[in-house]
This record gives structure tokens, C-alpha cells and sequence, in this order.
């Protein structure tokens, strides 16, 4: 039998601040709750180049052959300091484009997040990167990238006018899975049954 995933824990009061950062981005790229967000939008907002992995030089080519074919669907994206607080993103080009968006926007979420990569991975180079794994960071992540693409009030919104999960997902470029994770995760349908969502303004 195997072993369910443990559920995380985050630190108290984060996702609250999650759902309020990403309210306060949108307002300030000049959006409503409700509109759908760019992750490359938002890179150019933070003034983050973002890349893959055929335009960055000096590549070992059979590592490139690797990472863009047989090994594609091994990663997603990675976050590359470049110190006094710049960064760069590198993501993977072959995946489906709202796959795409849930990868930059994981990447995003770990940079608003204020994480850092560990010194020994700085020598290492791109797959370096890619080996990088810290259980706290991902979760917060994964997390924050989720309510970025698809924040609460955006769901309410859409489940409200009676939005399927696949309108809902074409409507924010997002998988159907990121979709049913963000409405079951949010428990909006339950929200939406035994409120009348009075504390929610809609344009």
C-alpha cells in the first residue's frame, strides 16, 4: 500500500499573506482580482529575464539534448541568483502552455517568497539547479505559485457564473489538475453553499 503525501505545514499566517500578495500584484499590473495572470507578464514586471535552456550559453549539448527530450519531463523551471537580489529563470519550453504558466509562477512564488539557493549549489551550474531541493521552500511554493495563477476571489467568481472547471481552466491558462487542486484545496464550493460571500466585492 502506498503512503499518502504528508500534508504540509506553513508557517502561521501564510497563506493569508499568499492570498494578499496575490490580489496586491494584480492590482498593481493594473488587473481586477478576477483577471487572469501572465507568469511572463509578471517576470516582466519584476524585471526577471526568463529563458530556456537553448538560449543560455556555453551548455554541454548533450545535457541540452537531455533536459529538452528524454529528460523533459524531469523538471520544470529553476531560479538562478545573480546576486543584489536579481534573478533569472530558466524554464522548460516543451511543456503544455499552461503548464508553462504553473512553472514560471512556482519560480516567481519562490523569489517573492525570498528564497535562497544554498552556496554549494552555485558552483554546480544549471543541473545544480535542478537538483536543488528544500521540502519547506517547494511547499510555500507550490502554494503561492497555485494562488497566483487561480487566487480565491477568482474562483468564486467563475464558480458563481457557473464556470465548469475546464472554463474555469481555459479562462486562467491552467491545467484542469491545477484547477481541481485550487477549487477543492480553497473549499470555495463549500464557501459558496453556506455563505452568501457578503466580504467579497465583484466588479
Amino acid at each position: 500500500m502506498s503512503q499518502q503525501k504528508k500534508k504540509p505545514k506553513f508557517k502561521r499566517g501564510f497563506k493569508k499573506w499568499s492570498d494578499d500578495k496575490c490580489l496586491e500584484l494584480r492590482k498593481k499590473l493594473g488587473l481586477k482580482n478576477i483577471s487572469p495572470l501572465c507568469g511572463f507578464d509578471l517576470c516582466k514586471f519584476f524585471k526577471i529575464p526568463i529563458l530556456t535552456p537553448g538560449e543560455i550559453k556555453g551548455q554541454d549539448p548533450k545535457m541540452l539534448k537531455h533536459l529538452l527530450s528524454n529528460g523533459s519531463n524531469d523538471w520544470s523551471a529553476a531560479t538562478v541568483p545573480l546576486g543584489n537580489d536579481k534573478y533569472l529563470v530558466i524554464h522548460n519550453n516543451t511543456h503544455s502552455l499552461p503548464r508553462q504558466q504553473s512553472n514560471v509562477m512556482h519560480e516567481l512564488a519562490h523569489i517573492i517568497c525570498g528564497h535562497k539557493v544554498d552556496q554549494d549549489k552555485l558552483s554546480l551550474g544549471l543541473s545544480g539547479f535542478l537538483r536543488d531541493y528544500n521540502e519547506e521552500q517547494e511547499n510555500e511554493a507550490e502554494w503561492l505559485g497555485a494562488c497566483l495563477q487561480l487566487p480565491r476571489p477568482a474562483l468564486i467568481w467563475a464558480l458563481k457564473k457557473g464556470m465548469s472547471e475546464r472554463d474555469i481552466a481555459d479562462y486562467f491558462n491552467a491545467s484542469i489538475e491545477m484547477t481541481r487542486y485550487r477549487i477543492n484545496i480553497t473549499g470555495v464550493k463549500a464557501q459558496l453553499h453556506y455563505s452568501k460571500l457578503n466580504r467579497y466585492n465583484y466588479p
